[in-house]
C-alpha cells in the first residue's frame, strides 16, 4: 500500500488533477529524495479507512497532506498543508543545578540544558539549567502531539508538579506554524479531557503561532 501511495503522489505532483496541487506547486517547492517526493510519514486510519502521507517542503517547516481513501482501491480525495506543531514543557532555574532538577522526576527529559553551554547557534550562553521535555518531532496533528507529552508527565505526576513549582514554571509551550495560504488557520481546538489533564499537572498552555511561505496567486 505504501509504494502505491508513494506512486500515485508522484503523478500527482507531476500531472496534478487536484486544483490544489496546481496551486500549491505553484507557490512552493517539494523535497524530493532518490527521484520520488520526500515522506515524512504515512498514517492509516483503519476505522474510516483512510491513509494519510505529509510530503516535506524545501524551506518550510510545515507538510503538504495527501488523503487516500482506502477503502477498496486506494484514491487521493484531498490535498491540502499540514501545519508543524512544536510542543514542549522546559522547567529552567539558575538557582537549581542540572543534577538536581533530574532527581526530582523519574522521567528522563528529551534534552538537559547546563549554565555556560553554548546555544546551537555558538554564539550566546545559557545563563540558566533546565530540563526539556519534547512530543514526538515528526509530523502531526495538535491533539495528538499534546496527547503524546501529557502522558509522558503523566508517569511522574508528583515528580512534574515539583519541578513546576522549584523552578516557577507553568508554561507547556505550542508553536504552530501554518502556510500563509488564504490566510484562514482552523483547526486550534482542545477538548475537555485535555484541559483537564493539563489542569491536573498544575500546568498552563503557552500559543507561538506563525504564518510562513507565500499566498495563494490571485
Amino acid at each position: 500500500m505504501t509504494t502505491t501511495i508513494i506512486n500515485i503522489i508522484t503523478d500527482e505532483l507531476l500531472n496534478p488533477t487536484f486544483e490544489m496541487t496546481t496551486q500549491y506547486l505553484k507557490i512552493l517547492e517539494v523535497k524530493y529524495e532518490d527521484n520520488k517526493p520526500k515522506i515524512a510519514k504515512i498514517e492509516f486510519d483503519d476505522n474510516q479507512k483512510l491513509a494519510t502521507a505529509y510530503i516535506e517542503v524545501k524551506n518550510e517547516s510545515f507538510c503538504l497532506e495527501f488523503v487516500f481513501d482506502t477503502t477498496n482501491n486506494i484514491e487521493l480525495i484531498a490535498v491540502d498543508t499540514l501545519p508543524f506543531v512544536g510542543i514542549s514543557f522546559m522547567p529552567t532555574s539558575e538557582m537549581l543545578t542540572t543534577d538536581e532538577l533530574l532527581k526530582i522526576t523519574s522521567i528522563k527529559p528529551t534534552k538537559t540544558i547546563t549554565k555556560g553551554d553554548f546555544f546551537s547557534n555558538g554564539k550566546f550562553e545559557y545563563t540558566y539549567n533546565g530540563l526539556e521535555f519534547e512530543s514526538f518531532s515528526e509530523p502531526g496533528r495538535l491533539e495528538r502531539k499534546l496527547k503524546y507529552l501529557l502522558d509522558i508527565l503523566e508517569t511522574d505526576l508528583e515528580g512534574i508538579k515539583q519541578l513546576s513549582i522549584q523552578t516557577s514554571t507553568r508554561n507547556i509551550f505550542v508553536t504552530i506554524v501554518y502556510h500563509i495560504g488564504n490566510g484562514n488557520f482552523t483547526g486550534l481546538y482542545l477538548d475537555n479531557e485535555i484541559l483537564n489533564r493539563i489542569t491536573r499537572l498544575g500546568l498552563e498552555l503557552t500559543f507561538d503561532i506563525y504564518a510562513t511561505g507565500e499566498k495563494f496567486a490571485s
